[in-house]
């Protein structure tokens, strides 16, 4: 596999390139030679070691396909089908900002086999089945995932890491997490016009790049962002998918509070209107070992909140004219 050597700036992986299915089918088929522990983050994750020299991501799957998440924008667990979703959304619209991933399906017994003593220590049974809880700030015994009793496996999504070094930032729209505590972007009149004065333009054109993907896919967890290369990168994409049935429009603050977007984002998003976006995503989701990885459910909303984004740069347009686009 040769992804590695693809990443400039905040692009992953190039536009077009034929060997990036040779790197999705190596994702999907190469052997695990090994397996460990991160406990960086939250969430329970592993790394595991493939033939190739890759080191991958593994997110387990915590919810079926039909589960609504309900509470707040950020509730829940990461969902692995929306890392997975998320990079095919990435590539349709050209925001080629995230990780390669694809879904996997792995058995627990074999990576207790393939494990070190640490990882190995925070595996368990639950009846006959392997179970695991990892390390992490939150991971516990009390809070395991196992293998499938039907299928003895346990799905997941492969993410392959990306190289390069990484600054991390507080994003000027991040939430309190407190119950009935606003933030100041919530609250204060003008607030892009302080983020203007914070922020070069390219940088502050990248997040609402990044508020639109995010109000697509329904991820309002994004507290912080990382670059490379002075470049944002979409990582961490786990909380896409949670209720389909609910759009919250606070997660594009960035663009109707600032009213503007790059002229080549909103050319993207016109080419996929009238079903198009969803068409195209269903297709690519067939590629993946997961499918289906989304309920019509799910594609509705996307198609509904799509219409949403151009309601709101139409309004920005007749405030400010042509000159939203950037």
């Amino acid at each position: 596999m040769k992804g590695w050597q693809w990443p400039t700036g905040n692009e992953i992986y190039p536009q077009k390139d034929e060997r990036l299915g040779k790197v999705i089918q190596a994702l999907q088929d190469a052997a695990i030679l090994s397996a460990r522990n991160t406990p960086r983050g939250t969430q329970l994750k592993l790394l595991f070691d493939l033939a190739g020299k890759q080191t991958v991501l593994f997110k387990p799957s915590w919810y079926r396909r039909h589960t609504i998440i309900e509470g707040t924008v950020y509730s829940g667990k990461d969902r692995h089908n929306s890392e997975i979703v998320a990079f095919h959304l990435g590539a349709i619209l050209n925001l080629r900002w995230t990780p390669i991933v694809v879904g996997r399906r792995v058995s627990l017994k074999e990576i207790y086999r393939l494990a070190d003593d640490e990882l190995q220590a925070t595996m368990n049974k639950n009846d006959t089945r392997q179970c695991v809880y990892g390390k992490c700030h939150y991971c516990k015994p009390s809070e395991a995932i196992c293998d499938d009793p039907e299928t003895d496996q346990l799905e997941g999504a492969l993410l392959l890491l990306v190289p390069g070094k990484f600054s991390k930032y507080r994003s000027p729209w991040q939430r309190t997490y407190r119950d009935g505590v606003q933030a100041e972007w919530e609250q204060a009149d003008g607030y892009c016009g302080r983020v203007k004065e914070r922020l070069p333009l390219e940088r502050l054109l990248d997040l609402i790049d990044v508020a639109v993907f995010d109000f697509l896919i329904q991820n309002g967890d994004r507290h912080h962002y990382e670059t490379r290369e002075d470049r944002i990168l979409l990582m961490d994409n786990g909380k896409g998918f949670g209720h389909p049935f609910k759009d919250h429009f606070d997660i594009l603050a960035p663009l109707y509070q600032c009213c503007m977007i790059r002229k080549t984002t909103w050319e993207r998003l016109q080419i996929f209107s009238g079903g198009a976006l969803t068409e195209t995503l269903q297709a690519l989701s067939e590629i993946d070992l997961l499918h289906p990885l989304l309920t019509k459910d799910h594609y509705d909303a996307i198609e509904r909140r799509l219409l949403l984004i151009y309601t709101t740069v139409e309004m920005c347009r007749e405030k400010y004219n042509s000159r939203i686009f950037k």
